[in-house]
């Protein structure tokens, strides 16, 4: 009976010992694939496609991600702003020496409300947006096409005029001050009044590009015929009567 078992086990032995060759046998390979090539791919198509399709859910995930931070603070923006653009409070803050006001009836004030609200503005940031606007309306000074015409056809040459005479007759620091001014017409007509009571001639063009610079001596004798120079105690005019002494010592200096 023994010899039958170990007969039994010898037969089955090599049996057991060529299946387990068999599988310590390495697979057979395919010749043209490349060794760089991860064991879960056959062909180098397959890695390209897997890693196109990696890299699509990558770059999709991102612009995901980028919405959805733009959408919460777009969201976290417009909750700071009024119901409607009506609701933009009006608080202007007039900086020291400069009054400053803001027509609220404005279709300027109008837009401010409506592009705020679309853009989400709070209303701190719409009032620090008014001020800005208010205080650069309030300096931004008259509108030239608008005075000259007040002035009339030679406005050009009477600014010019009188640019050059506060040039020639004042410092360097007041003429930098004066520069500043905006031009009006008030300023203007301001300004030629002072030249008339420094011996100037009041502004008339001689010839259809040039102005009288100087009074002469026949204005002068003119001048002193006038009533305000030579009338009655009650006739004479102070300013009038300075003006035709400056004009004798503006002619002395030119001699």
């Amino acid at each position: 009976m023994n010899e039958a078992l170990q007969e039994s086990v010898e037969t089955e032995a090599p049996v057991e010992v060529q299946a387990q060759e068999m599988q310590e046998q390495p697979q057979e390979q395919n010749p043209d694939r490349p060794d760089w090539l991860p064991e879960k791919f056959e062909r180098p198509e397959e890695l390209a496609v897997s890693y196109g399709e990696l890299e699509r859910k990558f770059y999709q995930r991102k612009d995901d991600l980028k919405t959805e931070i733009v959408s919460e603070l777009n969201e976290e923006a417009m909750s700071a702003a009024p119901i409607s653009p009506g609701d933009y409070e009006i608080k202007i803050e007039s900086p020291e020496g400069l009054e400053v006001t803001v027509d609220e009836n404005s279709p300027m004030v109008g837009w401010f409300r409506d592009k705020a609200h679309e853009y989400g503005l709070s209303q701190e940031e719409f009032t620090s947006l008014m001020n800005e606007y208010a205080v650069v309306d309030a300096t931004r000074g008259p509108d030239w096409n608008v005075e000259s015409e007040i002035l009339g056809e030679h406005a050009e040459q009477r600014l010019d005029r009188v640019d050059n005479f506060m040039e020639q007759n004042l410092s360097e620091e007041s003429y930098a001050v004066f520069a500043n001014v905006p031009a009006s017409a008030g300023m203007v007509q301001l300004c030629e009044e002072i030249m008339e009571l420094n011996g100037q001639p009041k502004f008339n063009m001689v010839s259809e590009t040039e102005f009288q610079e100087n009074l002469t001596i026949h204005d002068l004798r003119e001048m002193q015929k006038d009533p305000r120079y030579s009338g009655s105690q009650k006739e004479r005019d102070p300013a009038f009567i300075n003006k035709v002494g400056a004009g004798f010592a503006q002619l002395a200096r030119r001699k």
